[in-house]
């Protein structure tokens, strides 16, 4: 990392204004990371702008009001002559805001595979548990000290993305203890700011994901595929606690078809979720990325949602070597 900082110094003596742009309805990570990755660029003496295309997610509403934080964020930065691209694998998770992007230099701060963005510096670590511990270490290694509100936000970074630390690695926790020393915070204030109460919307996606589900059994794993209007995200997750081994659930916005995965840890020993999503955007002609264990893509066409599950299914069965038989009882 040390050689992309260094370069990553030399970019910034060359710009007047960076814009830094998470992936739309930015979760608790990615607003963290951009947050943090805002406040450095200043602590660098250069300017720097968050944008946060479609706004941030219920999560991060909740979080930063009940710990009475400011909330950070512009519709736009089109003067940057520097994109700072944060938690974003692929440019279909800008939307309109890839057009900001142009010809400008890309950094890429990411804890996934990166997918059809080439960047000039490369900020990205698979094996870290999120964009918020990846930037930690960079302020860390300039030397740095974040403040204690987006110390805060980083220590519910790392918490989310890294499933209350059930994925942690050793760097997380060193991460950890030094942003609790930074916040003065009780850790159990910023547990208890990331319980929030499932809206009513929220529970009605999930009942009709659920009747809606098909599920199928590849050997020992099993397979649920779905589709909803809303909170697609949030229903592949309570699927992969219920039980599945992979989740797969399709929506359509405005001509465009979406799909959304989440995989258990068994079976990612042997099927990559960026892998799968990655074949589905060529052969789609559309645009996916991720990691082995979660993965979106984005298609602008809208396509039968049916023909999108088996399409992914039938991937996911030859990577397996198992034909897939529907569960019926």
């Amino acid at each position: 990392m040390a050689y992309q900082l260094e370069k990553l110094r030399e970019l910034l003596r060359n710009t007047q204004k960076a814009c830094v742009i998470t992936h739309r309805h930015a979760d608790m990570d990615a607003y963290a990371c951009g947050v943090a990755t805002k406040e450095l660029i200043n602590k660098l003496g250069y300017n720097a702008f968050l944008v946060i295309p479609e706004g941030p997610s219920r999560e991060v509403k909740s979080f930063i009001n009940k710990l009475g934080m400011n909330y950070q964020g512009l519709d736009n930065c089109d003067e940057a002559n520097l994109a700072f691209l944060v938690d974003v694998s692929t440019y279909a998770q800008l939307n309109e805001f890839r057009s900001v992007i142009g010809d400008k230099p890309v950094v890429v701060i990411d804890h996934h595979e990166v997918r059809n963005i080439i960047p000039t510096v490369s900020l990205v670590d698979p094996s870290a548990t999120s964009c918020s511990e990846i930037i930690t270490q960079v302020f860390r290694e300039f030397g740095f000290e974040p403040s204690v509100e987006t110390a805060i936000l980083l220590i519910g970074g790392i918490l989310s993305d890294s499933g209350r630390l059930s994925r942690a690695r050793p760097e997380t926790f060193e991460a950890l203890a030094w942003l609790l020393r930074l916040a003065g915070r009780d850790y159990r204030d910023i547990i208890n700011a990331m319980t929030e109460e499932v809206t009513f919307s929220e529970r009605m996606a999930r009942v009709k994901g659920l009747l809606r589900m098909r599920a199928y059994r590849a050997g020992d794993y099993i397979i649920c595929l779905s589709n909803v209007n809303a909170y697609e995200s949030s229903l592949a997750d309570m699927l992969i606690k219920s039980g599945c081994d992979v989740a797969l659930v399709v929506s359509e916005h405005d001509g465009e078809t979406r799909l959304f995965g989440r995989s258990s840890k068994r079976i990612a020993e042997r099927v990559s979720l960026a892998e799968v999503f990655n074949d589905l955007a060529r052969y789609f002609n559309g645009e996916g990325g991720g990691h082995a264990m979660a993965a979106a893509l984005s298609i602008k066409a809208k396509i039968d949602p049916t023909t999108i599950l088996i399409k992914a299914l039938g991937n996911i069965e030859e990577r397996l070597g198992v034909k897939a038989l529907r569960i019926t009882d």
